[in-house]
């Protein structure tokens, strides 16, 4: 038999066995079989059965479709071991039930002088490996492309053309792009492993991000955002999976496979179609218009947004809704989502954000020195775990000297309160014995 497996989503991890004759429907009801917290999906969205050894999906009559391998279904679609199914933000993976997370694909082969150890995750473009380059004896990532996007040859023209200018950038918050290639059908790129796992993989984990670490995240982005604009790159997909953590925690921007090149333009079109994620696209990249490193900024801000609240800026029944909000609504302030936020981070993160990129700051090297201003201590210190340790980025080590000082007035006033009632009293009853 076989499994369903969230690679992506809410329930990311979670894994359904299919039996045989019974359809397993996956919506936001609470009566489906998998039931998601993500806005974009259909209370009833998609289905999957086992037949006779073979397993079959079918769209609900969803808003926003079901695609599988990145093509949207319109009837009853036969599933393949290893087909990935996508609705909303969600993932899904059909594998055999004895399939672990880590297992499966092309684990235990040697392709192209790399030997597969284990899978670490899969996404739209493909699945990701941790691998070892037999030739230096390094661990690296491998990333293999999805079937529907290796027989696109102008992609695979393009997307090799990227990889390759990606791997000119030389950067230590910019992710190595290490080989690209192609070993029969199986197209790959590979890059620098990342053992700390992505933000994203840390918002989901902790719920939310502390100020005094989430600075020092942001501060790693900024710089190798810095990087990449002095050199004309716009990225145009910075996102929460994007940004990773090595092993001694440094923060790095991966996936520059839909970067744009300005090649000494300050402005880049749009002209091969609008890219980026629905929850973190500038205002002025939904709407189709020539962007600029400043695109970036606003994606890193949103990105900020989503570490220290727990929550996207906006959300909506469709990807095309949420998109049209980053234009026309303002989010709710961070002060006001999560209170614990310092002030003057809560600016930074609101500045970085603003609808028109005018008023954004004009430039990586602009945001770095603002996110430094916020606090040496705080931003070199060790970073702390829990959540009362944000009032360090205030420049303070606690309440202010003012609320300290009420607070003893107040207990001296209750103390003289307290004796001066104690002596009443024993004066009143020294008075009723004499009587």
């Amino acid at each position: 038999m076989a499994k369903l497996y969230v690679e992506r989503g809410s329930l990311r991890g979670r894994e359904l066995i299919l039996a045989e004759g019974k359809a397993c429907t996956v919506g936001r009801s609470s009566s489906c079989a998998l039931s998601l917290s993500d806005h974009l999906t259909s209370r009833e969205h998609f289905r999957v059965i086992a037949k006779g050894g073979r397993y079959f999906v079918e769209d609900l009559g969803s808003s926003n479709g079901t695609f599988v391998n990145g093509a949207q279904i319109t009837k009853v679609s036969e599933l393949k071991l290893g087909d990935q199914i996508e609705a909303g933000d969600t993932l899904v993976s059909l594998l055999a039930d004895d399939e672990r997370r880590t297992t499966g694909g092309l684990v235990g082969r040697e392709i192209a002088g790399y030997q597969i150890l284990e899978r670490v995750g899969r996404g739209g473009m493909g699945t990701v490996y941790r691998a070892r380059q037999v030739s230096l004896d390094r661990i690296v990532a491998f990333k293999v492309l999805s079937p529907n996007l290796a027989g696109d040859q102008e992609f695979i023209q393009r997307f090799t053309d990227e990889v390759r200018a990606a791997a000119s950038l030389a950067h230590p918050n910019i992710a190595r792009a290490l080989d690209v290639g192609q070993d029969d059908a199986t197209h790959y790129f590979v890059m620098e492993f990342m053992a700390g796992g992505s933000f994203d993989d840390r918002i989901e984990k902790e719920g939310r991000i502390a100020p005094d670490r989430a600075v020092p995240m942001l501060l790693d982005i900024a710089r190798g955002l810095a990087y990449a604009e002095e050199r004309g790159i716009v990225h145009r997909d910075i996102k929460p999976e994007n940004l990773m953590v090595d092993e001694q925690g440094v923060g790095k921007i991966v996936d520059l496979g839909i970067a744009c090149e300005r090649k000494g333009k300050s402005r880049a079109d749009q002209s091969e179609g609008v890219f980026g994620s629905a929850h973190y696209i500038a205002p002025e990249q939904a709407s189709g218009e020539k962007i600029d490193s400043r695109a970036d900024i606003y994606g890193l801000g949103a990105t900020a947004y989503h570490m220290l609240t727990g929550r996207t800026m906006f959300t909506g029944e469709s990807q095309e809704e949420i998109m049209a909000k980053h234009v026309d609504e303002a989010p709710e302030p961070i002060e006001k989502v999560a209170p614990w936020v310092p002030r003057s981070l809560c600016a930074v993160v609101t500045r970085m954000v603003a609808k028109d990129p005018d008023e954004r700051y004009g430039s990586a090297r602009e945001l770095i020195e603002a996110l430094e201003s916020l606090g040496a201590g705080a931003v070199a210190g060790v970073r702390p775990i829990e959540l009362r340790h944000v009032d360090r980025l205030r420049g303070t080590s606690g309440t202010s000297r003012t609320d300290r000082l009420k607070r003893e007035r107040r207990t001296k006033f209750i103390i003289a309160g307290v004796i001066g009632g104690l002596l009443l009293l024993v004066a009143l009853v020294f008075l009723l014995t004499r009587l």
